[in-house]
Formats: C-alpha cells, structure tokens, sequence
C-alpha cells in the first residue's frame, strides 16, 4: 500500500500595496517563504514529484488569501 507525504503552500496578496508572499510548509519543515510568483513555486514543487490535490481561495475587498495542498509517495 502506498503511503503519502503532505504539503502545504500559502499566497496571501494585498492588492494595494501590490505586495505578494507564497510560504510552502513541507512535512517535517516548518512554513518558509519562497522566492518566486505561486506558479514558479508549484512548478518547482512539481518538478520534486509533488501532485496537487486540493485548492481553496477566499478574500475580502482588496486582500486575498489562496491555499493549495500537494502530496507525493512517501520514500519511508
């Protein structure tokens, strides 16, 4: 039976201040921002053998706030 690993990534933009953050929390790790737009993050991600599998977005007015989970076959 496979097993799998979990990870998170975070975007919170403020549209004001054009001011954008992605953090990745991989499992064992604690949350970490990443250099890069959220799609250069996934790619990289991606490219480690990770999947997505859920999405979830909401905001209010001119903030806004996404979060996407990915899993991978655990190597243990």
């Amino acid at each position: 039976m496979t097993s799998w690993e979990y990870a998170s990534v975070i975007t919170a933009n403020d549209a004001q201040s054009q001011r954008a953050g992605v953090s990745v929390k991989l499992p064992g790790g604690a949350l970490e921002r990443q250099a890069g737009d959220t799609s250069s993050v996934l790619n990289r991600l991606g490219a480690d053998g990770w999947e997505l599998v859920s999405y979830h977005s909401s905001g209010a007015g001119t903030w806004g706030f996404e979060q996407f989970w990915l899993k991978r076959p655990s190597a243990t």
